[in-house]
């Protein structure tokens, strides 16, 4: 018997607020990624006004960025179509790839200020 005396209202309850966490989940990473492709683009123009670094330096890790962009776009999608039971697993799965991108434009972003 359910918390309610009632499995049935219960597992509605509980199948509603699973699908609005999700959706809420997927809208924070949608988001994440939006900013990312910001902040990339903030990098080229910072380092294109500054001429603090030559184009030859700044393009190979705006290229790099981007792939890892690409590489979080992909497990985002991956996140979103994924069944419930590998959920959880490709939610760490998303949230490493936004953790290897936010550092590598960390980096970027480092490298530019000390030329």
């Amino acid at each position: 018997m359910g918390i309610f005396g009632d499995d049935k209202q219960q597992d509605e309850r509980i199948a509603a607020l699973e699908s609005h966490i999700r959706t809420l989940t997927e809208t924070v990473q949608a988001n994440q990624t939006d900013l990312v492709e910001s902040r990339i683009a903030i990098l080229a123009l910072q380092a294109q006004v500054d001429e603090k670094v030559s184009a030859a330096d700044v393009d190979p890790t705006i290229v790099k960025l981007n792939e890892q962009l690409a590489d979080a776009r992909k497990e985002l999608d991956k996140a979103s179509a994924a069944a419930s039971e590998s959920w959880a697993e490709l939610q760490k799965g998303v949230h490493d790839s936004f953790a290897t991108l936010r550092t590598s434009v960390s980096q970027a972003y480092d490298r530019i200020k000390k030329n």
